[in-house]
């Protein structure tokens, strides 16, 4: 595509989104005068209470919380209304009123939340209601007008261990989190099967900080960096459920929310330890003051691992800073580094995993096992990561804002392969932007953005020599460029159904060019003979466009007397171009102890998908569920193929799959009051159920089963909780089934379920700490593998030789038992305003 064609591509595109907006205005123009509800919420005593949610039910997105002293404000048309004030701990109150003109352009109350009786009465207050972030509450609130498959999961560092993403999203329905390093933190994450044959996975899922991608422009990220210990929450949208923030994967969008100083201020301090040298430390400290919030985080963390060849050490510090520049404009700024570094231990056979799972494969041992050599290469990656991002929040009137967000992030990664003999070295850097308008009326709400970014990466290949960089092989410049439009329209029919509209454009480019000096004099090496040699590969350069156009339609229901259960239902399209890891591949042809000898680039199509998805969620006291059904049909789909014994990485396109399952999580609390006459304290039951039917309907593998995800996943716990004082939990974690390491059904992960617990106390002034057990039992089993195409025995003169003795297992973690403290100072300062929008 030419220069010239882009620049007008981007024109349209930008016309478009503004022509969207401003028509956004002229509907449901109403010539009336903005009124003000002000008001103040406060408890049974008198007392303000703090963050109370204030919403109208009609729309639950167009709200606010209360500050510190419990003021609120919201702007509105003349009319009636029904107000909602929510919080935890205090009985939900619906008020109904009626605003009216008067001179004063307000109509102001005082709200009094109590356990059994609620009532307003006017009073003369004032507010404040516009913000950069959202707060916690109106997060979770969010996801209620999503007619699919979404989650909220809230963090809390001082009851648990969360070094990894697996421990923040372990009970998450639909999400499939299996360790492939032990524990260290670069995991194999699936939702709905995005993405999973990668190894290590870096595709099918977008991952973003505050809203804000992390991935970088050509879809690829590096999951260790992501740490929940230092986050508020972590959302996460399956499939085109994350249409809203231009991500168009199947596999849909994980949203780390950072903690800022205008709802999480004081400070926090945490030390954790464990087994196999594990330790841990957290500061997190924000404040707020005026118009000004501050939050800074530190997390850091290292551990010997349970096997050979296991170290993992981690840094992250994050920064935020807001500033309210007026009461319609607020302002944040958003700084992050994080640096990463562990071994890969790398994979085994079942039979060594079964003697002693904390070993290590030594190469090739016939005539008993064969895998990659981790003594002598010594696999692992390194990787830091800068971001900074800013963002600009906007009120143009009562009824219409705006959001304009730039980021630019910087890495440096080098990766050992542990199968393909080569090492890789990446520079990169990324900027991008993203612009959203929201125009509402009393039925509806119309949202449209556009998001675009630019990056560009610096990869060479070299020979890997006994773990270190050798001589260079491969040089190449790759850039990518995104163009994304998307709009949402959301519909009030009645008290009780909504239809929500999404329609999403998108552009992408993917150009590698191969700058390596001379294609006929690339290095090779034999670790056989310990020879250097030559061969010769033609110039890779490869640029490919892609382009898409995504509906989507969906409803919901609120049914129930209190409209709190929901039903939806939601047909969409999903669409996701290759990134430069599928778009590059090697091989060391006939000779397993060589570096690579062969270079190509690959002609991919983008993968698309259409899905169907029906579900229900309800969010009570003692029980509540979040259930989704869902079929995808996928074409084109991007599997990768990496063979050991032909030292392939290579990915390739797929005709026609099918993606279809049940992800299902339930709470309920069975029993309360049972050590406590106030019924405080209570028996709680939670888990987590993931069916997953992946299988190929077209051409040689007609009916299998697509390797690399369980077809039975299931989590939970059951819980006694005194809050504000301890807790004690039994967890377990299943896979019940064997699951295909191969495309050709072959081979198979065998069945497990493992065990643990967690206990501890909480909030004895101002200290908690909690003792947790994984795996107590000590089960030895094969938490992953490498996914293959298909299985290929090498040649050799030995009978007895069989599939059992490749390496392709990945061992999970032995008995580990971890310790936390935490100790938490207040802030000394009052948050005089800590409203949102």
């Amino acid at each position: 595509m030419n220069p010239c064609f882009k620049k007008k591509l981007l024109l349209v595109l930008i016309w478009l989104f503004c022509v969207c907006f401003m028509n956004a205005f002229a509907i449901g123009r109403e010539p009336q005068k903005d009124m003000q509800i002000e008001g103040r919420v406060l408890g049974k005593d008198g007392t303000p209470i703090r963050n109370v949610s204030v919403y109208f039910s009609s729309f639950p997105s167009l709200g606010t919380v209360t500050d510190s002293s419990g003021f609120f404000r919201l702007s509105c048309r003349v009319g009636t209304y029904t107000l909602i004030f929510s919080h935890i701990g205090y009985q939900q109150l619906e008020a109904r009123i009626t605003v009216s003109e008067n001179e004063t352009g307000k109509q102001v109350y005082e709200i009094r939340l109590e356990e059994k009786n609620s009532y307003l009465r006017e009073v003369f207050v004032s507010g404040h209601v516009v913000s950069a972030v959202a707060a916690p509450e109106r997060i979770v609130r969010a996801h209620r007008l999503i007619a699919g498959g979404t989650s909220v999961a809230l963090m809390k560092p001082e009851e648990q261990r969360l070094e990894t993403i697996k421990d923040a999203l372990k009970y998450e329905p639909g999400v499939i989190i299996q360790e492939f390093f032990g524990a260290n933190d670069q995991p194999r994450l699936s939702i709905r099967g995005s993405g999973i044959q990668s190894n290590p996975q870096r595709r099918g899922v977008y991952l973003l900080q505050d809203g804000i991608p992390v991935n970088f422009s050509d879809g690829s990220f590096v999951i260790g960096v992501m740490d929940p210990s230092i986050s508020e929450s972590v959302e996460v949208f399956k499939g085109a459920n994350a249409l809203r923030y231009g991500a168009a994967a199947l596999g849909g969008a994980i949203n780390f929310n950072s903690r800022t100083g205008r709802y999480s201020p004081g400070v926090q301090l945490k030390a954790e330890g464990g087994s196999y040298g594990y330790g841990a430390f957290t500061v997190l400290a924000g404040q707020s003051h005026g118009k000004k919030d501050a939050f800074l985080s530190v997390s850091g963390s290292r551990q010997d691992g349970f096997r050979q060849h296991n170290k993992n050490k981690k840094l992250n510090v994050a920064g935020n800073f807001g500033y309210r520049i007026s009461d319609k404009i607020d302002n944040r700024t958003y700084l992050n580094y994080s640096y990463i570094s562990f071994d890969v231990p790398g994979p085994l056979t079942l039979e060594m995993i079964k003697e002693d799972p904390a070993q290590i494969n030594k190469g090739v041992n016939l005539p008993y096992v064969i895998g990659p050599d981790i003594e002598r290469d010594k696999p692992g990656r390194e990787a830091t990561v800068m971001r900074v991002a800013n963002r600009t929040a906007a009120r143009l009137s009562s009824s219409a804002d705006i959001s304009v967000s730039l980021y630019y992030q910087h890495i440096q990664d080098r990766f050992v392969f542990p199968i393909v003999l080569s090492t890789q070295r990446s520079a990169g850097n990324d900027a991008g932007v993203s612009i959203q308008a929201t125009r509402y009326t009393r039925k509806s709400t119309l949202t449209t953005g556009l998001i675009g970014s630019q990056g560009s990466i610096d990869r060479r290949g070299h020979i890997n020599k006994n773990g270190l960089d050798s001589y260079m092989f491969s040089k190449d410049k790759l850039d990518a460029v995104n163009l994304t439009f998307y709009a949402e329209y959301n519909y009030r029919i009645n008290g009780r159904l909504r239809i929500i509209a999404n329609l999403q454009a998108a552009y992408n480019e993917r150009n590698s060019r191969d700058v390596f000096p001379d294609p006929g004099l690339r290095p090779w090496y034999s670790h056989s003979s310990q020879k250097y040699r030559y061969f010769y590969s033609e110039n890779i350069s490869l640029n490919q466009s892609y382009n898409a156009l995504n509906p989507r339609i969906g409803a919901i229901y609120n049914a129930g007397e209190k409209k709190n259960i929901q039903f939806f239902g939601n047909i969409s399209t999903s669409y996701e171009p290759p990134t430069f890891d599928d778009l590059a591949g090697t091989a060391v042809t006939d000779n397993i102890n060589t570096s690579p000898r062969k270079l190509f680039a690959t002609r991919l199509d983008k993968q698309t998908a259409i899905t169907a998805e029906t579900g229900s969620r309800h969010e009570g006291t003692r029980y509540g569920w979040n259930f989704s059904v869902y079929r995808s049909w996928l074409n084109n789909e991007l599997l990768e193929v990496k063979d050991f014994v032909l030292g392939i990485k290579e990915t390739k396109n797929y005709a026609h799959t099918v993606h279809q399952g049940i992800e299902l999580g339930w709470m309920a609390v069975p029993v309360q009051g049972i050590f406590s006459a106030t019924g405080k304290d209570r028996l709680v039951v939670r888990g987590m159920y993931t069916y997953s039917d992946f299988y190929f309907s077209s051409k040689e593998y007609k009916n299998n089963k697509l390797a690399g995800v369980p077809p039975h996943y299931l989590t939970g716990f059951l819980e006694y909780r005194y809050p504000g004082k301890m807790f004690l939990s039994f967890n377990v974690e299943s896979q019940p089934e064997k699951s295909p390491v191969d495309h050709t059904n072959t081979f198979y992960q065998p069945p497990f379920t493992i065990y643990g617990f967690r206990a501890g106390f909480e909030g004895w002034k101002n200290i908690s700490f909690y003792v947790e057990g994984k795996n107590v039992f000590n089960r030895h089993y094969a938490s992953s593998y490498i996914i293959s195409d298909q299985i290929l025995l090498p040649p050799i003169p030995f009978p007895q030789f069989t599939v059992d003795n490749v390496a392709f297992f990945m061992p999970g973690q032995e008995r580990a038992f971890y310790i936390g403290l935490t100790y938490k100072l207040p802030s000394s300062k009052a948050n005089p305003s800590g409203t949102s929008m």
